[in-house]
């Protein structure tokens, strides 16, 4: 078991986590990055459906609330921040419509006020325009507000990419690495992991689900989390023409949700807000799908159950259970010195960036010396995405690398190339390899592919493919092999 010292400890590699690692890496700053699973942004962040909040959306968005401040220091940074870490990052737009004219003065006030607080004028558009540019659109609809600011980014690939940037720059990432126990000293924590004893200056409390659990283990909190399910379908790419655009309706009722997001990989994603569960329990339900289904018929009617390919559930964290989501707590706890709480809720992937600067000045306005690092690079290569390559790009990909000429997944072209890359940087299960070059995530849902990337995975990381999991301890894709499995029938 390791024993090692560090000046700020961050719990937590999900997209919070994974961001102030890298604004840290900015200093000449000793940081070690925790995360409890096998790989990075695997939390709330992977349940995410990437949609990055202009912070006008919603009437819920004031500007006294620390989250709408969040969002809006996160603004200007998300697009340049995608940019330099060479991450997908896709304005796609929104319609907020509406089925009965009688809650359009719903709409005139979030436009007013939108217009008010300066973030531009929303136009409000009569059906038969709404219908012009999104034809697939329920005759039910009556009208509905254009955003033209709302985009979308792929909230795993941005969390891994963050990561991988602090990594370079001189952050310490600990992966399979839970906090157990949590002793306070005068100057340091001293934090017991499954993997050894870890002494720390500061904690950053990015836990995710569990935020207010490890905030517990030092009586640093003074709120408690209630999670909100969520599920969400994954529609065919052959159904990314029925919407171009973000569409949703209007909420009808308390906690209702009726929502279709583009991807940057070109699928659509829809679905529900749920009822509070059970943290952790992501198991999805035929219920669930019906409900959603019916859902989303009421925005474009053509989606049928055959499009759906794949689905997941997710949750929002609300603290004290303040349903109007203006709590958010990013804060040096008000118990315990040191010791700084991140949690967001809605909208945790767009507020990212504005958070973790944010985290920043806590540390410095503490007394943390934060010397610029002059080694720091804030570029990251993304692995090459061989399916929108040029003829010519192809070409010359192969010529330097002849795995780039080995497609691997049919569904979504992707090469034994970008699967080898995928594993050199860090990914070490077949989801690691899946949410960086995404085989598995088409039609067929990894049956043609799935054998095949575990026969790669098994080759490059040097162990038997009865070793290669699905996302880690517990999920073994091959538990056995076929003369074993013989011999046991026997």
């Amino acid at each position: 078991m390791s024993k090692i010292e560090t000046e700020v400890l961050i719990i937590g590699a999900g997209v919070l986590g994974a961001a102030t690692a890298r604004e840290l890496s900015r200093y000449k700053v000793d940081v070690t990055l925790v995360e409890k699973e096998v790989d990075v942004g695997w939390g709330i962040t992977k349940a995410n459906v990437g949609v990055v909040c202009q912070g006008r959306d919603t009437l819920e968005f004031r500007p006294e609330y620390h989250r709408t401040k969040l969002l809006w220091k996160a603004l200007p940074l998300m697009e340049p921040l995608c940019k330099e870490l060479d991450v997908p990052f896709k304005r796609v737009g929104a319609y907020l419509m509406i089925r009965n004219l009688a809650r359009k003065d719903k709409l005139d006030k979030l436009a007013k006020r939108t217009e008010s607080l300066g973030l531009g004028t929303d136009t409000y558009l009569p059906y038969s325009e709404l219908k012009k540019r999104e034809p697939f659109i329920s005759r039910d609809i009556k009208g509905g507000l254009y955003d033209h600011a709302i985009a979308v980014v792929h909230p795993v690939c941005l969390t891994q990419a963050l990561a991988e940037n602090a990594v370079q720059n001189g952050v310490n990432l600990m992966l399979e690495t839970e906090v157990e126990e949590i002793q306070t000293g005068d100057s340091y924590f001293s934090v017991r992991t499954n993997q050894g004893e870890i002494k720390t200056r500061y904690i950053i409390n990015a836990a995710g689900e569990w935020v207010d659990k490890i905030a517990a283990m030092v009586n640093a909190d003074d709120f408690v989390l209630f999670p909100i399910k969520g599920y969400v379908g994954v529609l065919d790419r052959d159904c990314s023409e029925l919407a171009k655009s973000l569409l949703a309706i209007l909420p009808e009722e308390p906690g209702d949700m009726n929502i279709v997001v583009p991807t940057v990989e070109g699928n659509l994603l829809f679905g529900i807000q749920l009822q509070i569960n059970r943290r952790h329990d992501h198991s999805t339900t035929e219920h669930m799908a019906r409900k959603a289904l019916e859902n989303v018929r009421k925005i474009i009617p053509e989606i049928s159950e055959k499009d759906i390919i794949n689905s997941f559930c997710g949750y929002l964290m609300f603290r004290n259970f303040e349903i109007g989501w203006h709590e958010c707590e990013v804060a040096m706890s008000s118990r315990v010195s040191r010791f700084v709480n991140m949690t967001i809720g809605y909208p945790g992937v767009s507020a990212s960036p504005g958070a973790a600067l944010e985290v920043v000045e806590i540390l410095r306005n503490d007394g943390l010396r934060l010397d610029p690092n002059p080694k720091f690079n804030p570029y990251r290569k993304g692995i090459p995405d061989f399916s929108v390559l040029s003829e010519k790009e192809r070409k010359a990909l192969i010529k330097k690398d002849p795995k780039f000429g080995h497609l691997v997944c049919r569904c979504e072209m992707v090469t034994e190339g970008e699967i080898t890359e995928a594993i050199k940087r860090g990914a070490t299960t077949l989801d690691g390899v899946k949410f960086r070059v995404r085989p598995g995530t088409g039609r067929c849902q990894g049956g043609f592919c799935g054998p095949r990337v575990t026969r790669i995975l098994a080759r490059e990381l040097g162990i038997p493919e009865t070793e290669v999991t699905k996302a880690g301890k517990g999920s073994a894709v091959v538990p056995l092999r076929t003369k074993q499995l013989l011999e046991e029938g026997n």
